[in-house]
């Protein structure tokens, strides 16, 4: 190259490293013309080609550089990141290899060559890279950050946190040290903690919409819904049209009831992104407790054509087509629960009951989930019984005295207790898909459980009253660690308790007597509010199931919300009235007043959400026609 050129190409240089890179562009373009093949232009055009995001051109001068001169560390080197975010990750990776052949102390190198490998998720070899890069260059902040990324993607919190505060401990200013901080934090369930460390990022980088979107989510965790919004809001006014934004302003807004703007945000989420899996999900459970079963149905199908293998849709498809009344579909779909997190599956080497022949064979059936669950499938135990040699339930143990009279169980076993031998398993849940179920053929012949002979006999009764047994509050649903369904369980919870009050009007009718058979965190409640006069408790009285079977048989009638004492008196074939929430639980299904599960229950619903004065007065109405029937 002749001295003028020379000039022309440290004037690109200069141009290049003040940042004019149009005039960087047009001085190397002009070495071309006088020189062509000049490798210094060509590699800079390539890099002024990445900066201004013209990929193609990029890696097209790369290549031209490296077909002049294949020992080109810097060429191979950046034509991989080019590769790697045009998305080739294998051939980005090839050239970063041959990079270090070429230049095997260049630490940016290691450092872009373990980013691709933790994109690939190999954290394994990331991890090695990224030490590698370290050992080359001590203070190299950005590798003590990725290092903890990669640590974290494999499992080693404690470590990543370590490497993380290594990073801040070099650049007090680092500002996705802390964001990464507390995004680990998050994960293991220390959202306060979290939130301290995005803090500190805000304080340095109050512009990055992320760190808000993080921070939101943090908020979310601690039921702080108006400062998450507040966050979320705030990362949409510096980024808008992120659809991940939306999505869970459209969660808080759900959990807030305001179904108006959880509708609107999750469906600009779906606009934004019509393949986001999430949104589908969460805009389907809203529909679903808007009782619009159709629409609902339809986002939890475009989820699992989306990814067909995620458990989550299925389970909530599996939810809208048992309350359509679908229950082939709806129990097929159910069996997806033992890929989500949220079930408990039973953890044995015997196999799990697939419907074929039992003979000669011992069968246990588990009791998987909640006490009504069990009292409400515990009637297809007889139908299994002639089928298998022998059959053993796995319960509750305040469940076994009385699930001791249904036919056809040969052993109880209490949950956590020895199992004897067995050959195969089933979920209690798992029997009407297995037996085939549909609506017209659902098991009706009741009662199917039997009270318990005990000698229990009704305190303060009154043969001349009629007495009614109550209970107003749901059981606070388990925790299973699932934070979205534990949520999602809450609420449905939350929907399905009825104030006391309401229940106390019931006794404002003459001839009738009030007795609670409350349990729980609520069984205090009588007292607290000052019933205790009118009101008989009878939770002292009941320590299991055969114990409250018992005081359902000395009742005229039971009134309660959605919880385990209905499905008890519906087996055993007493009166029930169910109050029910707007959008019930799906075993109820919709519109209907009364139970293809149960032919003595009748059900009361909402109009609308929260409607329980409604309820009652329907409840008030039937009671005085029943009691002037009897009269």
């Amino acid at each position: 190259m002749n001295a003028a050129l020379g000039t022309v190409l440290n004037r690109a240089m200069q141009a290049y490293r003040v940042g004019n890179l149009f005039e960087a562009e047009w001085l190397c373009q002009d070495v071309l013309q006088q020189q062509p093949g000049t490798i210094a232009a060509l590699h800079l055009l390539g890099v002024i080609a990445y900066q201004t995001g013209r990929l193609d051109s990029a890696i097209a001068y790369y290549q031209s550089v490296i077909a002049l001169n294949p020992a080109h560390f810097e060429a191979h080197g950046n034509l991989a990141v080019a590769l790697q975010e045009r998305g080739d990750l294998e051939t980005a990776a090839a050239h970063f290899e041959q990079s270090l052949a070429l230049n095997p102390t260049h630490a940016p190198t290691y450092f872009n060559l373990a980013n691709l490998r933790l994109k690939q998720g190999q954290p394994e070899p990331a991890i090695a890279h990224y030490q590698r890069a370290i050992a080359l260059k001590p203070g190299y902040v950005p590798a003590y950050n990725n290092l903890g990324n990669a640590l974290r993607q494999l499992g080693d919190l404690e470590g990543a946190i370590g490497q993380y505060h290594h990073a801040i401990r070099l650049d007090p200013n680092y500002v996705q040290a802390y964001n990464n901080l507390g995004n680990l934090l998050l994960q293991r369930g220390e959202p306060a903690a979290a939130i301290a460390q995005y803090e500190k990022s805000l304080g340095l980088q109050p512009d990055n919409p992320d760190i808000y979107y993080n921070l939101g989510n943090a908020l979310r965790e601690l039921v702080q819904l108006d400062s998450a919004i507040q966050a979320y809001q705030t990362s949409l006014r510096l980024e808008p049209d992120r659809a991940e934004v939306y999505n869970n302003l459209g969660l808080c807004f759900h959990e807030q009831n305001r179904w108006g703007q959880a509708t609107s945000h999750f469906e600009r989420a779906l606009a934004l992104a019509p393949d986001h899996l999430e949104a589908h999900i969460n805009y389907g459970i809203l529909l679903f407790e808007q009782n619009r079963l159709p629409e609902a149905t339809d986002h939890f199908e475009q989820a699992i054509a989306l990814q067909p293998d995620y458990p989550a849709a299925h389970i909530n498809l599996s939810f809208a087509l048992l309350s359509a009344g679908d229950l082939r579909r709806g129990f097929a779909e159910y069996e997806w629960r033992w890929q989500y997190e949220a079930f408990e599956a039973l953890l044995v080497e015997q196999p799990r009951w697939d419907g074929s022949d039992l003979t000669g064979k011992t069968l246990l059936l588990y009791a998987e989930l909640g006490l009504g669950d069990v009292l409400h499938f515990i009637r297809y135990a007889p139908l299994i019984a002639g089928r298998a040699k022998r059959v053993i339930l796995d319960c509750r143990p305040e469940l076994i005295r009385l699930l001791s009279t249904v036919p056809g169980i040969d052993e109880w076993v209490p949950r956590g207790g020895d199992r004897p031998a067995f050959d195969v398993y089933s979920p209690l849940m798992s029997l009407p898909h297995l037996l085939g179920d549909e609506l017209e053929t659902i098991p009706q012949r009741v009662p199917y459980l039997q009270v318990v002979p005990s000698g229990f006999e009704l305190p303060e009764r009154e043969p001349d009253r009629f007495n009614i047994g109550i209970t107003w509050a749901s059981g606070v649903p388990r925790n299973y660690g699932h934070q979205e369904s534990y949520r999602r369980y809450l609420r449905s919870y939350k929907s399905r308790t009825a104030p006391l009050a309401l229940f106390m009007q019931l006794q404002n009718l003459a001839g009738v007597k009030l007795y609670s058979l409350q349990l729980g965190e609520h069984q205090t409640d009588i007292a607290r509010y000052g019933f205790d006069r009118e009101v008989c408790d009878l939770s002292p009285y009941l320590q299991d199931f055969a114990d409250t079977a018992a005081a359902i048989a000395q009742l005229d009638l039971i009134i309660s919300v959605d919880t385990a004492l209905v499905h008890l008196a519906g087996a055993l074939a007493h009166p029930v009235w169910t109050v029910l929430p707007f959008a019930p639980d799906w075993r109820w299904m919709l519109e209907r007043q009364d139970s293809p599960w149960y032919p003595t229950m009748r059900l009361f619903r909402q109009d609308h959400p929260g409607d329980w004065e409604g309820v009652m007065a329907r409840v008030l109405w039937a009671l005085r026609d029943l009691l002037r029937g009897r009269n």
